[in-house]
């Protein structure tokens, strides 16, 4: 089992690698998942994430908070609206290819990521 370090930010914004990918979590979200400790186990840590959001949706929020974007301005960045935003995030909205392809230009993440 690895174990990632986590960086804890002044602005209550933790880090941690995995995958070859920096993510970003507000203390407050890495506290209901017991993230908050010197080394974590981020298998257990993201199949959490994912059930909850799907693999897709935590990836996308990962990505709005790593950006420091609310989803108002992530949604007008991508052209769909703050409640299309919400609702992929939660997995209740699958990521399209187009919007999925929109999030590749922006943000440098394969579209395929977001692909279910």
């Amino acid at each position: 089992m690895r174990k990632h370090p986590i960086k804890k930010h002044a602005n209550d914004i933790i880090s941690m690698h995995h995958a070859g990918v920096l993510y970003h979590f507000p203390k407050k979200v890495a506290e209901r998942y017991s993230v908050i400790d010197s080394s974590i186990d981020e298998k257990d840590v993201f199949s959490r994430l994912n059930k909850k959001y799907t693999k897709a949706g935590a990836l996308l929020r990962g990505i709005r908070i790593r950006e420091s974007l609310t989803q108002a301005e992530m949604a007008n960045q991508i052209a769909v609206t703050q409640s299309d935003i919400s609702q992929m995030e939660h997995g209740t909205r699958k990521i399209g290819r187009k919007v999925a392809q929109r999030i590749e230009k922006l943000f440098d993440i394969d579209y395929r990521s977001f692909l279910e």
